[in-house]
C-alpha cells in the first residue's frame, strides 16, 4: 500500500472516491478545503493499493500558539472503502501519525460518519488510541453527532406520501395562501444574511459573516453542490435555507426564519423545496442536519428535536469526535484550559494579545456557543 499526498490535478479522482463511498461527505471533499482557507491549511492524503483509492483524508490544519505547535482536524473523515479491514485502518493511521509529527501536531481529531452501531470499527479506533473529546455540547461537539435523515427513495409523490399527514398539510398550507419560493443563488445572499442575522439574535447564536457564504457559492456552485432557497410572501421574504449536496446525500446546513407570518408553516415549506432540489442532486439521502440526542418533552430543546422527528426520517447518532494525543502535555492544555480560560484569563498568564486573539478564534471553531444550524 502506497500513502501520498494529492496534487490538485487529482481533485476530481479524491472526489469521486470521496463522493461514492457510503460514508462519505462534502466536508471530506478537496472543494471543502478550498472553502477553509486561508485560517486552516488544507492537507489532502490517499492510501492505495494496486492503484486503486482505499482510503482518503482531507485534513485542515491550524497552527495553536504559543510554541507553533499545530492540530489535525479530519471534518467527517477519513474515508475508508470498508472500515471493517483492520490492515488498512492501521496503515492508515500510521501514516497520518507520522504526516501530524511532521507538521508539530500534537492532536488528531477525527468525527467519521460512522454510526454507534460500527462498534468494531471504534473499537479498532480505541486501539489505536483515539479517545472520545471531552467536553462536547449537546448536539456533540464541532458537527452533529446526532440527526435525522429522511429517505429520498421513489418519486416526490411518494415521498411526500411517506410523511406524516399533519405534516403534509402544514407543507402546503403556506403555498395556498400564496407563499412562493425561488432558487436565489448567490444574488439571494443579501437577504439571506439579514434574515439568518435576525435568526441568530432571537435564538442567541453567531451568525457568519456574508463573506463566508459568498465563498461557499464561489467553491461549491460550479459544480452544482449548493442551493439557496428564499422563501417569500406578499413580497417579503420569511424563510430561507442553504443546502449542500455530494454523493447520495444533502445536508440542510443553514437555515432562518422571521418572526412575521408564522401562522404559514413556512419552514415546513422550506424542507420541502430543499428535498425538491436534493431529489433534483441525486441525492437518496436527505440530513436535517443535527438534533440534541433523543429529548423528551420539557427538555429546553425538544421543539428542534419534536420538528426534525416529525418528518418521519431515521433518527442517526454518529460515534462522536474522536483525539488521537500527540503530545500529552499540550492536549490536557487543550482539553481542559482551553475551553475554560476566557481571553481575557489567556491574556492574564501571558500569553500575549496575540496568541489569546488566535485562542478565541479557535474557541470559537471549536466551541461556538450555539450553532444556528437548521
Amino acid at each position: 500500500m502506497q500513502f501520498r499526498s494529492i496534487t490538485a490535478a487529482e481533485a476530481k479522482r479524491f472526489d469521486d472516491f470521496v463522493r461514492g463511498s457510503a460514508d462519505g461527505h462534502l466536508f471530506q471533499s478537496y472543494s471543502w478545503g478550498e472553502i477553509k482557507k486561508p485560517e486552516w491549511t488544507p492537507l489532502r492524503v490517499v492510501l492505495e493499493e494496486r492503484g486503486l483509492i482505499v482510503a482518503s483524508a482531507a485534513i485542515l490544519k491550524r497552527t495553536v500558539p504559543p510554541g507553533r505547535r499545530s492540530i489535525f482536524y479530519l471534518p467527517r473523515g477519513p474515508v475508508l472503502a470498508d472500515w471493517d479491514d483492520a490492515d488498512v485502518l492501521e496503515r492508515l493511521f500510521r501514516a497520518l501519525r507520522d504526516l501530524a509529527e511532521e507538521h508539530r501536531a500534537f492532536l488528531i481529531k477525527i468525527d467519521p460518519c460512522l454510526t454507534e452501531e460500527r462498534t468494531a470499527a471504534l473499537a479498532a479506533l480505541r486501539r489505536i488510541g483515539f479517545k472520545l473529546a471531552p467536553g462536547k455540547d449537546r448536539f456533540g461537539g464541532i458537527q452533529p453527532r446526532y440527526t435525522f435523515r429522511i429517505d429520498l427513495g421513489g418519486d416526490l409523490d411518494q415521498i411526500m406520501a411517506r410523511f406524516p399527514k399533519k405534516v403534509r398539510y402544514k407543507i402546503r398550507y403556506g403555498c395556498r395562501q400564496g407563499l412562493t419560493f425561488a432558487s436565489a443563488g448567490v444574488e439571494g445572499l443579501p437577504q439571506f444574511v439579514r434574515l439568518i442575522e435576525k435568526t441568530a439574535l432571537r435564538g442567541g447564536f453567531v451568525a457568519r459573516k456574508a463573506d463566508y457564504y459568498r465563498k461557499l457559492f464561489q467553491v461549491l456552485a460550479p459544480g452544482g453542490a449548493i442551493d439557496l432557497q428564499l422563501g417569500s410572501y406578499k413580497g417579503e421574504v420569511i424563510v430561507a435555507g442553504i443546502t449542500f449536496a455530494f454523493g447520495d446525500k444533502a445536508w440542510a446546513v443553514y437555515g432562518g426564519q422571521g418572526e412575521r407570518h408564522r401562522n404559514l408553516y413556512a419552514y415546513n415549506a422550506l424542507i420541502w423545496e430543499r428535498i425538491k432540489w436534493a431529489k433534483s442532486k441525486g441525492a437518496r439521502w436527505f440530513d436535517l442536519y443535527g438534533v440534541p440526542g433523543r429529548v423528551e418533552q420539557g427538555d429546553p430543546l425538544f421543539g428542534i428535536y419534536s420538528f426534525k422527528k416529525s418528518f418521519g426520517g431515521d433518527f442517526y447518532a454518529f460515534i462522536g469526535e474522536h483525539d488521537l494525543p500527540l503530545s500529552g502535555g499540550y492536549y490536557r492544555l487543550w482539553s481542559y484550559l482551553y475551553p475554560v480560560f476566557s481571553h481575557s484569563a489567556i491574556q492574564m498568564i501571558g500569553w500575549g494579545r496575540g496568541a489569546a486573539s488566535a485562542l478565541a478564534s479557535l474557541r470559537e471553531t471549536f466551541f461556538p456557543s450555539a450553532r444556528g444550524l437548521d
